[in-house]
Formats: structure tokens, C-alpha cells, sequence
């Protein structure tokens, strides 16, 4: 007999076919062979390796938003499901590994400005993502009050912004009695918003205060007023040597911002035959040059552009000696990678195996690896060193070895990464702990657990019959492949009762193992007793109606109030189970609270109801309890139980 065409997992059916060749046996067998091939190799397609996650998109370096605003950020990255994320905020963890790839800030306040960053990981590797810097617009109050400053008449008077914590900083606009200051051939305002007052004279001394302005969500306060006193102190006349009041700053700069400005203020007397000249590793700079030459802006700055960048304020027509100062420029270049490893690298096993980096910058980039998201340190895995270049070297391979790795070149100026999946063959999986024979209550959680060995590390595969449950790119509802491995159902239903197989597969082949799954229906009171009012001289049924499933059994117990009720003797009738008890004459210890309780394997139940009486004569009660099944029952007379 030729072996029978099905319909497969992959809904491969041959009938049409078959209904097409009518009767020619030799061409039914070859057509049910050729449908059996097509289904093998499409289950072979569907149990090829996971995809280890990557990055979409990585986040920008830096973003702003304002104080109570509402943030969200997103790590998006694919692969192989399921994927986890965590995220990490200034270093700490601020999450656990959750399906969650977004992490929502409500509202903000300055202490959520910092470093943000996701680890994304699945079952092949875990990789972390580039961080971008959260900032924070908001402005505070004006930390000072009024205060005092005097000054010698020809010096030069320096007057601090009073401080407000703002972000970013704020536009500072210096008043004096109410009118605004422009910048002047004495007047100078320095980029962290100082007032120089050059070559002052009496009239200079009054109130100052500032008016601080937060360009990025409009908030403006204005600061505490500050007195200037200016001191007679020699003629108006004396010259004064040139002296340097604002010297420059050392100042870095990553390549490509619009513009970088240093600033150099001098003062002297008479102040208009003093000159500022600036040079560049000591070559005098003509360009660039604004503000009577205290300012030097560089357009666009480059690499070449850093150096040694000196002022020297020159009294002309003078015999009194000049003055100079200076400051470092350093122009940042991010880091950016001259080589990169391969996205996939297959090695053998107990072989050694180089993965490149090496990434160029200003200055130049640190190298930092990471596996799986954790950083990697030589001196506890003596078999990982890295290179003088930058690039990782694995001395004999492990299993363990398979993973994500990855390269972090940073400075100053940013970092980058870069990032391969090391797979180290020649192992087949093998299924190290496989399902077994399991059973579980209708509507609870049941796991199967399915923990495997191999390289690269084996994709599962979870099916029911044909069915595929769970894998890398599949999941049903209700069907949750988790990250060991193991199947978790919940809830479990009736018609989950069945065989389940785990299949682990590779590049070196598959391996698989099944258990059959038992699901009980829920054992449930479906007819409880009934609260109930009676006569001397009558009779109260109570009842306990149950469903449960056919394979399980289940125990009776009736209690009153709390306590176990034992009957006396138990003859048989041909109705059933007829069970006698004790006697007494006093109904008033019939009446009380009766409770049925149910046990068994597919789950417990107890359900109440009270018994209450009703005076009319002085004759004796009985109480019948029975259970609906097994088929029994419980008469009681007069109501002397004896108790457990």
C-alpha cells in the first residue's frame, strides 16, 4: 500500500493533486514523496539559526527638552523574539529585563538630565546601545542678594554675574539705574556674562543688576542689585601699567561646531593707547579678531587649528613693559572606526580567533569591549586580551565564547561601537534537560522546560503535533518561549492535553525531545447546599453537586461549624450509601453553619450554608447531607455528630 498523503504543518496538501492524476498508482507515490521532501525542507528553513538583535537606529548624542515635559524614550532594535530590555541611566540600572522597549518619564525634572542607554538582548546575545545625553532646560532663582563691591579710579573693575542655576546658560543683559549696558571701548562682557568695567573714573560707581533670560522655554528673572563704589586713589592722569583682567581659558572644541571664541580683557591708562595682540604658537593672528580685539573667534575650527593662542595688551608710546597671557585650544575629533570585524565569525573549537577594531580620533579613542553586554576584563578571562591596535583575541575557543561582542571606541569628543556574533562550532545540540511528563490544572501555568547545549547555540522550536507553538519567529497566544529555552502556557486549556516537542537545531544539526502534557478540568461545587429553615419532626437535605474531571477523585468532608462530622455506621441500601449517625433529642445543636468541602488532585472547592429552625412542635429532626458524587448520603437525626 502506498503511504498516505497528509496535510502538513506548512499546509501542504497533495489531494487537488492526486484528484488531478485519477487513478495512476505510480504517480500518487511519486507525488506524496515529493510533498513528504517539501515538507522536510521547509521545516528545515524554519528551524534555521536565531538572528542576534541589532540596532535600527542609534539614539543622537544629545537632546534638550523642558523641565515637566513628558519623555520618551525608544532602543530600537530587531531579531530574533523574543527580545528583553533593559535600560541604564548614568551607569545604574534603572529597569529589569522586561518586552518593554520604551522607558517613559512623565514629567521631568533636572534629575533626570544624564546618560541614557538600553541593553537589548535574546536568546543569541545581549548588545548595548550608544548612549545619548538627556539635558534638562530650567532655570532657578538667583542664589545671592545685594551686595557691595569697591574699586581704585583707573583699575579695572571685574563684576560677577550674581549665580542662578539655569540650563542651558542663560542670555545676560547687564543694566546700570535701569538702562541697558551695551559693550564699549571700556565696557566689556565676558562669555560667562562678567561686567569689566576698564580704566574706571568716579562716575562709573552706581547700582548694577542683570536681567537673565532662558532662551529655551522663555523664563526671565532679574538679580539682586550690586553697588560699585570707585576710590580716588592718585591723579587722574598717572598712567597705569597694562594689566591682563580676563585672561584666556584653555578651551576645547569637537570639529565641526559653527565657532569657538577666546576671549582676552586688559586694562591700562590712558586706555586708548592700549592694543591687544593676539598670536597662534607665537605667529600673530589678523583674523577672527572683534569686540577692540578681546575676542578671537575661529570660524568652523579643524584639527589644525589647535595650539598655544597668546594675548599681549601693549601700552603704545610707552616705556612701561607689556603684559601677555595665553591658553591651549583643542579642537575633538570623534572617534571613527579604520576597522571593523565581520557581523558574523565562525571559529572552531580550542582555535584562536582575532576580532578586529581599531578606530582613529582627538585624541585618540579608548578601545572598551564587551560580550553580551558586559564589559570584558583580560584579568579575569586570562584568554581575552586585547591587542595593542584595539582588536580582542580569543585564545582556546569554549562554548561558552558564543555571543555578541562588542567594540566601543570613546573620547571626549563621543564614542561609536561597532559590534560581531562569535559562533563556535562543531558541537551539536543537545538537549541537556528535556521536557517530561507533565500535568496541570485547567486555567493555571505550566512550564516545559527544554535547557539545551551547542554552538552556535541552538534555535528552539516548541510544536504540538505539527503545530508550531513557539520559536525565534513564532509565537502564539498563550505559548511563551522563554529565554532558557523552556515553554511556559499560560493559562492552559483542556484542548492543550497532548504531545509537546522541543527541537534544537544548529548548523550541525537537531536534536529534540517530547513529553505528553495532561490537563485536568477544575474540580468546582456546580450545586452547593442551600441556607434553610426547619421544623422539629422534619428533615433538611443539603447537597453537594461537583464536576471534575473523569480521572481524578475526589473526598467529601461535611462539616458544622468548623468541625469534621463522623458517621456512626454505614449499611448498605440498593439506592446507594445510606449512613446513619447518633442520636439526640436537642434540635438546638442541629442549627449552625454546614460546609462542604471538596479534595482532589484537579483542584479543592467548599461552599456553606446555614441551618436555622423553626419552633412548631417538640418532635425530633433529621438532616440528611449528601454529595452528588460519588453518589452518597448522610442522614443525621437529632443532630449528635460526633467530630473529627
Amino acid at each position: 500500500m502506498y503511504p498516505a498523503c497528509r496535510t502538513n504543518a506548512f499546509g501542504v496538501s497533495s489531494s487537488a493533486s492526486l484528484a488531478m492524476l485519477g487513478n495512476s498508482g505510480k504517480a500518487k507515490k511519486r507525488l506524496c514523496w515529493i510533498v513528504i521532501l517539501l515538507s522536510v525542507l521547509l521545516r528545515q528553513a524554519s528551524t534555521q539559526d536565531d538572528v542576534p538583535p541589532y540596532f535600527k537606529t542609534e539614539p543622537v548624542p544629545s537632546q534638550l527638552h523642558l523641565e515637566r515635559n513628558r519623555l520618551v524614550l525608544t532602543c530600537m532594535a530587531e531579531g530574533s523574539w523574543p527580545l528583553e530590555f533593559k535600560w541604564i541611566h548614568n551607569d545604574t540600572e534603572i529597569t529589569r529585563f522586561s518586552l518593554e522597549y520604551r522607558y517613559l518619564i512623565p514629567s521631568l525634572d533636572r534629575s533626570h538630565a544624564g546618560f541614557y542607554r538600553c541593553i537589548v538582548r535574546n536568546r543569541v546575545g545581549a548588545l548595548l546601545q550608544r548612549r545619548t545625553e538627556v539635558q534638562v532646560a530650567y532655570m532657578g532663582s538667583f542664589e545671592e542678594g545685594e551686595r557691595t563691591q569697591a574699586v581704585s579710579q583707573g583699575e579695572g573693575a571685574v563684576i560677577l554675574a550674581p549665580h542662578i542655576r539655569c540650563f542651558p546658560q542663560p542670555q545676560v543683559t547687564w543694566f546700570r539705574d535701569g538702562r541697558k549696558i551695551p559693550p564699549s571701548s571700556r565696557i566689556a562682557i565676558t562669555l560667562d556674562n562678567t561686567l569689566v568695567i576698564l580704566s574706571t573714573v568716579a562716575p562709573d560707581a552706581g547700582r548694577y543688576y542683570v536681567q537673565a533670560v532662558n532662551d529655551k522655554n522663555g523664563e526671565n528673572k532679574t538679580g539682586q542689585p550690586i553697588t560699585l563704589s570707585v576710590e580716588n586713589v592718585g591723579g587722574p592722569a598717572d598712567p597705569i601699567a597694562p594689566t591682563i583682567v580676563i585672561p584666556p581659558r584653555n578651551t576645547s572644541v569637537i570639529s565641526g561646531t559653527s565657532e569657538i571664541t577666546m576671549e582676552c580683557v586688559a586694562n591700562a591708562r590712558p586706555l586708548i593707547k592700549l592694543s591687544i595682540i593676539w598670536k597662534k604658537d607665537g605667529v600673530p593672528v589678523r583674523s577672527g579678531l572683534s569686540d577692540f580685539n578681546r575676542r578671537l573667534t575661529v570660524l568652523s575650527p579643524v584639527v589644525s587649528d589647535s595650539g598655544f593662542y597668546e594675548c599681549e595688551a601693549v601700552l603704545r608710546s610707552s616705556s612701561v613693559p607689556s603684559v601677555s597671557s595665553g591658553a591651549y585650544l583643542q579642537v575633538l575629533e570623534p572617534p571613527q572606526f579604520v576597522k571593523e570585524p565581520e557581523k558574523h565569525i565562525t571559529a572552531e573549537m580550542e582555535k584562536v580567533v582575532d576580532i578586529p577594531c581599531q578606530a582613529r580620533g582627538v585624541p585618540q579613542p579608548d578601545i572598551v569591549w564587551y560580550k553580551d553586554a558586559v564589559p570584558i576584563s583580560p584579568v579575569k578571562t586570562p584568554r581575552y586580551r586585547v591587542l595593542a591596535g584595539g582588536s580582542l583575541q580569543v585564545n582556546g575557543l569554549l562554548p561558552d565564547d558564543t555571543g555578541m561582542f562588542q567594540c566601543f571606541a570613546r573620547n571626549q569628543a563621543g564614542e561609536v561601537q561597532t559590534n560581531t556574533y562569535l559562533a563556535v562550532t562543531s558541537i551539536a545540540p543537545n538537549i541537556t534537560a528535556g521536557p517530561s511528563d507533565s500535568t496541570v490544572i485547567d486555567g493555571m501555568s505550566v512550564i516545559l522546560h527544554c535547557e539545551t547545549s551547542g554552538a552556535p547555540r541552538p534555535a528552539i522550536t516548541w510544536q504540538k503535533g505539527e503545530r508550531v507553538l513557539a520559536s525565534g519567529s513564532v509565537q502564539l497566544p498563550r505559548f511563551t518561549l522563554l529565554e532558557s529555552g523552556s515553554l511556559l502556557i499560560s493559562p492552559s486549556h483542556i484542548s492543550d492535553a497532548g504531545t509537546y516537542t522541543c527541537m534544537a537545531s544548529n548548523s550541525r544539526g537537531i536534536d529534540e525531545a517530547s513529553a505528553d502534557l495532561v490537563v485536568w478540568a477544575r474540580t468546582r461545587i456546580t450545586n452547593p447546599p442551600q441556607d434553610q429553615s426547619v421544623i422539629k419532626g422534619t428533615k433538611a437535605t443539603m447537597t453537594c453537586g461537583v464536576t471534575h474531571d473523569p480521572s481524578v477523585s475526589v473526598r467529601f468532608v461535611w462539616e458544622k461549624d468548623g468541625q469534621g462530622i463522623i458517621p456512626q455506621s454505614l449499611p448498605s441500601t440498593a439506592a446507594g450509601c445510606q449512613r446513619d449517625a447518633a442520636h439526640l433529642s436537642d434540635l438546638v445543636r442541629c442549627i449552625g453553619t454546614y460546609t462542604c468541602r471538596v479534595t482532589s488532585v484537579g483542584g479543592n472547592d467548599s461552599r456553606s450554608a446555614q441551618l436555622t429552625r423553626e419552633v412548631r412542635d417538640e418532635n425530633t429532626t433529621a438532616i440528611i447531607l449528601s454529595a452528588l458524587f460519588p453518589s452518597s448520603l448522610l442522614i443525621i437525626s437529632f443532630c449528635s455528630l460526633p467530630v473529627l
